[in-house]
């Protein structure tokens, strides 16, 4: 009847972070084929590493682009 929480299945791109230059505003997400998928806006490091462990990805394979 119960069962263990699931990691969510990540889509086929790099996780990467967007980062706005004007504002400093982050969203942590996913780009393929060159498109953005944003799933979380990041307020703190915390929020990265939950994003990490969402998914089942190493933190160092999560790169900013601006």
């Amino acid at each position: 009847m119960f069962s263990k929480k699931q990691k969510a299945a990540p889509p086929s791109g790099e996780p990467v972070i967007r980062a706005s230059i004007c504002n400093g505003e982050k969203v942590i997400g996913f780009r393929e084929n060159g498109h953005f998928i944003g799933s979380d806006v990041v307020k703190s490091e915390d929020d990265i590493v939950k994003f990490c462990k969402k998914y089942g990805i190493d933190r160092s394979t999560v790169k900013t682009i601006y």
